[in-house]
């Protein structure tokens, strides 16, 4: 009974670890367009993710900047349901967290 119980354990923790086991990585730099480029064109790759990948942003960005878009991913693109983890440094600012899949709905204010 007890190594039934310890093969169901494992068979469903490893069903769970492995929705999230893959990475899905972005760079926002600057390169040779302006800030809003470089953040459209990392959305865009965003997009390209599956639900449930680990996301991985990274910005080379002014940190004021960064830490403006990475608030934004935040907002918009993780779930809050699980770790989300940050880094805003005046070099490189970093971002990890779970992709919901979709952006979330734009509210409208009257």
């Amino acid at each position: 009974m007890k190594k039934i119980f310890i093969l169901i354990t494992i068979f469903l923790s490893t069903s769970v670890l492995s929705d999230f086991d893959n990475k899905c990585s972005i760079l926002i730099t600057l390169r040779f367009q302006s800030n809003e480029d470089a953040y459209k064109d990392a959305l865009d790759k965003i997009k390209q993710c599956e639900k449930y990948d680990i996301l991985s942003v990274t910005s080379f960005l002014e940190e004021s900047i960064s830490k403006v878009y990475i608030t934004d991913i935040i907002q918009n693109m993780c779930m809050f349901n699980h770790e989300i983890v940050t880094l805003l440094d005046a070099n490189t600012s970093n971002l990890s967290c779970v992709y919901r899949g979709k952006s979330r709905n734009e509210r409208k204010f009257k």
